[in-house]
């Protein structure tokens, strides 16, 4: 749950009598370390969040904003750090606002907030690099967050608090289990219907308990004993290093583009990063021009559809005087998905390797 302030008149800046975490200067003393910044903000987190307090606002390190509420946001788009290397490490709401229209040489900027940090917790590392962070580059993350059933083989006999100590201990990710579904097991599955008196055809349909989770709701406490078959329910976020993620992504798409081809029988296989020809953002992988025996195939995901172009290879063909009958595209006449003339898009791995293949089939015939 995020909390926001709808007050229409703003509390006024007073750090009189307030806690060490609602003060400039208190503020400022968390920046001597990592750790401590982390701590300031998860007090602000529970003063707001658990005991209501209407808290000062601050903007720290040019890039982050505390807000009313207990949450700290991060700037996106234009980061005042970026633009103003002099800009204080801690200022007010006011002085904030004060120091942006003085050096903004009367352009209009617009500055945005989202309702997260994206701050690692101290012992967390990169699981590239294996190195985590601090003060100077705390900004730095990009964070990708799953949720897992893991299997609870290795703590059978243990408690479910002590499968949460030890989850808590790692620094490869966070990893954290919610109240509402923890533990999966076969023996927990219940079939029985749910309404044993159905008013309405949908409550004919649904049983107990299908798939075999449980939860608090159920008498699952962290008293709990592991027991064989045990599943836990995670959700797990990770955080990389903006290059190192760039580096995490190349690679990994890399070896799995690499292996469809190999599969769809290319034999000289020779790969080249490029931009993801459709988004940009930190989280989709780049594209790739694979260059291979018969020519240059780009290749990469589009969405949830990986685009597979071979123009270059049309193109090739034709400066060397070949021209291939029919075309490559005739091949995916029955295909009913987005396509050109040279290009289709492929849903899944799978699929992308079978119009590989008739690609190769063609080219080699």
């Amino acid at each position: 749950m995020i909390k926001f302030s709808i007050d229409k008149k703003q509390k006024e800046h007073n750090e009189e009598g307030q806690p060490w975490y609602d003060t400039k200067e208190g503020i400022l003393n968390s920046l001597k370390s990592f750790p401590d910044l982390v701590q300031m903000i998860e007090e602000r987190h529970t003063a707001g969040y658990c005991r209501n307090e209407r808290l000062n606002q601050f903007y720290v390190l040019g890039r982050y904003w505390l807000d009313s509420c207990g949450n700290c946001c991060k700037a996106q788009g234009f980061i005042p750090k970026e633009q103003f290397a002099d800009i204080p490490d801690v200022l007010t709401k006011d002085e904030f606002w004060d120091f942006i229209k003085k050096h903004q040489e009367d352009k209009e900027l617009m500055i945005s907030f989202v309702l997260q940090s994206d701050m690692p917790l101290p012992n967390i590392t990169c699981p590239v690099c294996g190195k985590g962070w601090d003060i100077q580059n705390c900004h730095d993350t990009v964070v990708w967050h799953k949720t897992d059933a893991i299997s609870l083989t290795d703590f059978v006999g243990k408690t479910l608090g002590q499968v949460k100590q030890h989850y808590n201990q790692l620094t490869n990710a966070i990893y954290r289990m919610q109240s509402d579904i923890l533990i999966r097991n076969d023996r927990f599955i219940d079939l029985s219907p749910k309404y044993p008196k159905p008013e309405h055809d949908w409550q004919k349909r649904i049983v107990k308990n299908q798939n075999g989770w449980v939860s608090e709701k159920d008498g699952i406490t962290d008293d709990y004993v592991i027991q064989k078959g045990d599943e836990g329910f995670f959700n797990i976020w990770a955080y990389y290093h903006g290059v190192c993620n760039r580096e995490h992504l190349e690679k990994t798409e890399e070896q799995e583009f690499r292996k469809i081809f190999e599969k769809a029988g290319f034999q000289d296989i020779r790969m080249s990063a490029i931009l993801n020809q459709y988004c940009g953002c930190d989280h989709c992988a780049p594209w790739f021009n694979v260059n291979t025996e018969f020519g240059t195939i780009t290749i990469g995901w589009r969405k949830r559809v990986i685009n597979i172009d071979w123009s270059k290879v049309e193109e090739a063909s034709q400066a060397c005087g070949e021209f291939p009958k029919p075309n490559i595209i005739s091949l995916f006449a029955d295909e009913d998905v987005t396509k050109g003339q040279a290009y289709i898009h492929a849903w899944g791995w799978e699929k992308a390797q079978d119009y590989l293949s008739r690609i190769h089939s063609h080219l080699a015939s």
